[in-house]
């Protein structure tokens, strides 16, 4: 059974820097494709024919530019695709009428990085101390300290979050739990009924 569990991060002062840094190539790679879509959603509809629309794709590589976008190259290559792919992901659920149309992230003081299992990995240290390490062998910032309330196993993917100052890390992952064993709606509330009358 999946589960969900957020642990309060905290990152010292550089790999603070190192992090907004991540956190504002992801945004740009987002705020950049929802600016295509729109780009080309706009040409589509005044010169394509009846029945052809703009292309939707995850592609991030058109964004990356040694001239105007040079602080991509200082971020992992597989943030900026997972940045895109998150995109394009929701695109499809608003085609399918599950969410909203994709939109713009305005400037605050919040701010996410979506890391798969390229970028990270949980290090069961010889102290028994459990770390995590972040980033990629040529392009990381360590060890990140977190605070673990909970016993879980490693995740195929995480989130680490900020938001006024304040850090965490986020994921889901599976407790071996088979949900096929838990009670259905109807035998629960039977349960419920007479435990009450028992009363």
């Amino acid at each position: 059974m999946l589960l969900g569990i957020k642990l309060k991060a905290n990152p010292t002062n550089e790999q603070k820097q190192v992090l907004s840094q991540w956190m504002g190539c992801a945004k740009f790679i987002w705020n950049a494709k929802c600016g295509e879509e729109k780009y080309y959603s706009v040409f589509a509809r005044k010169y394509y024919s009846i029945g052809t629309y703009a292309p939707v794709d995850q592609k991030a590589a058109q964004f990356k530019s040694k001239e105007l976008s040079p602080w991509l190259y200082n971020c992992p290559s597989q943030i900026i695709r997972n940045s895109a792919v998150n995109w394009y992901q929701t695109y499809q659920k608003f085609m399918k009428g599950e969410c909203g149309k994709p939109k713009v992230k305005s400037k605050s003081d919040r701010g996410s990085v979506h890391l798969t299992k390229e970028v990270f990995k949980f290090v069961k240290c010889d102290d028994g101390v459990t770390r995590l390490f972040i980033g990629t062998k040529t392009n990381n910032i360590g060890f990140l300290s977190f605070k673990a309330h909970s016993k879980f196993t490693e995740p195929k993917s995480i989130y680490i979050k900020k938001e006024r100052g304040l850090y965490s890390v986020s994921f889901c992952y599976d407790d071996g739990f088979d949900e096929k064993t838990l009670p259905s709606d109807e035998e629960h509330l039977s349960y419920l009924k007479s435990a009450t009358k028992e009363f």
